[in-house]
C-alpha cells in the first residue's frame, strides 16, 4: 500500500498498517458497543475512528487536538459533534503492535477500555499481522525535558535515541516493609511486534528505580506478571503518548502519579513544543551524529 505523499522507498524504517480487515467482538461481552471493525489505511493517515454508518469524512483522528474532554478518561471528538470514549487501550495496543495507520469502525460512543481489553486487542492485532508501506516511519523526537507533577507523583520526559520508560509504584511488601514495584519498557521504533519489551523489578527501598536498557525482546515480555496497578500505568502511558500522532522517541520516568497526570503530560508535551515530528531514520542519524560529537 502506497501513500499519495511522503513515500520514500529508500527508507530503512517504514510505516505499517493492518494485514487485513477484521470484525472484533470480545468473547465476554455481548453489547453492541463492543463491536469494532478494523481496516488497513493509507500511509501518513494515522489512526482514525469512524462511527458505524457515517461517512469517512466525519472520522475522528487519534490526535491530541481531537481530545474534547478528560474527566473520567479521554474523550475524542470532531467538529461534527461525534465523540468517542475509551480509545486509550486500543491506541496503546496499536502502538505496541507497530501499526501506524488504521481505520477503526465503532458502534456507539464507547469502546471497551480495561487492561484486559488492551491484552485482547494486542492478541487480535498479532493475529491480523501487518503490511509494510513505502512511506518512511514518522516519530516524535523529544527535544526538551519537561516534568509534570500531581499529589501522587510525577512524570518526567527527556530526549533519547529510542523509546524507554521506567514506571514505579510504592507498595507494601509482605512483612510490612515498603518497596517499589517497577516496570521498564523499551522500543527501538522499528518493526511491528518485535520492537517493544517490558521487564519488572523490585527494590526494598522507597525510591524510584532507574531506567534500565532492556534491549529488544519479544512483545511485552512479562506483562502478565506485572501488578495490576503497573499494567494500568503502562497502558495509560503508551495510549496517551500515541495521541501525539507518531511513536515518541524519548525517556519517560514515572513515579506514582494519578490518572489525571497522563492527559496533563500529553497537553504539556504538545503545547510546550517538547516534541518535533521527523522520521525514525532522520532521528537515528541525528542522534548518532550528536553522540559522535559528544565523544570527540
Amino acid at each position: 500500500m502506497t501513500a499519495p505523499c511522503g513515500a520514500d522507498t529508500a527508507s530503512s524504517i517504514r510505516q505499517h498498517t493492518l494485514g487485513r480487515s477484521a470484525n472484533w467482538r470480545g468473547e465476554r461481552r455481548q453489547r453492541r458497543a463492543d463491536v469494532l471493525v478494523v481496516h488497513p489505511a493509507e500511509a501518513d493517515t494515522g489512526v482514525r475512528f469512524v462511527r458505524y454508518g457515517e461517512a469517512p469524512t466525519t472520522s475522528i483522528p487519534a490526535r491530541w487536538d481531537s481530545v474534547v474532554d478528560t474527566h473520567g478518561g479521554i474523550v475524542l471528538g470532531n467538529a461534527h459533534g461525534t465523540a468517542l470514549r475509551g480509545a486509550i487501550p486500543l491506541l496503546a495496543a496499536l502502538r505496541v503492535a507497530g501499526i501506524d495507520n488504521a481505520i477503526v469502525e465503532v458502534h456507539g460512543s464507547r469502546i471497551a477500555a480495561e487492561v484486559s481489553d488492551f491484552e485482547f486487542y494486542l492478541g487480535m492485532l498479532a493475529d491480523l499481522g501487518a503490511q509494510t508501506q513505502t512511506a518512511a516511519r514518522r516519530n516524535q523526537r523529544v527535544v526538551d525535558t519537561l516534568e509534570v507533577r500531581d499529589r501522587f507523583g510525577f512524570v518526567r520526559l527527556s530526549p533519547d535515541a529510542g523509546f524507554r520508560a521506567c514506571v514505579n509504584i510504592t507498595t507494601i511488601l509482605p512483612g510490612g516493609s515498603v518497596g517499589s514495584a517497577c516496570a521498564t519498557l523499551a522500543s527501538d521504533l522499528t518493526e511491528p511486534l518485535t520492537g517493544f519489551s517490558v521487564t519488572r523489578c523490585w527494590t526494598n527501598e522507597e525510591q524510584p528505580v532507574s531506567t534500565a536498557d532492556t534491549g529488544v525482546s519479544r512483545l511485552l515480555r512479562e506483562f502478565h506478571a506485572l501488578p495490576e496497578a503497573l499494567r494500568v500505568m503502562v497502558v495509560e502511558l503508551i495510549g496517551h503518548l500515541a495521541l501525539t500522532g507518531a511513536p515518541v522517541a524519548g525517556n519517560v520516568h514515572i513515579h506514582g502519579s494519578g490518572p489525571r497526570i497522563y492527559p496533563a503530560l500529553l497537553r504539556a508535551v504538545m503545547e510546550r513544543g517538547a516534541v518535533s515530528l521527523t522520521t525514525v531514520d532522520a532521528h537515528r542519524a541525528q542522534h548518532h551524529s550528536v553522540s559522535n560529537n559528544d565523544v570527540k
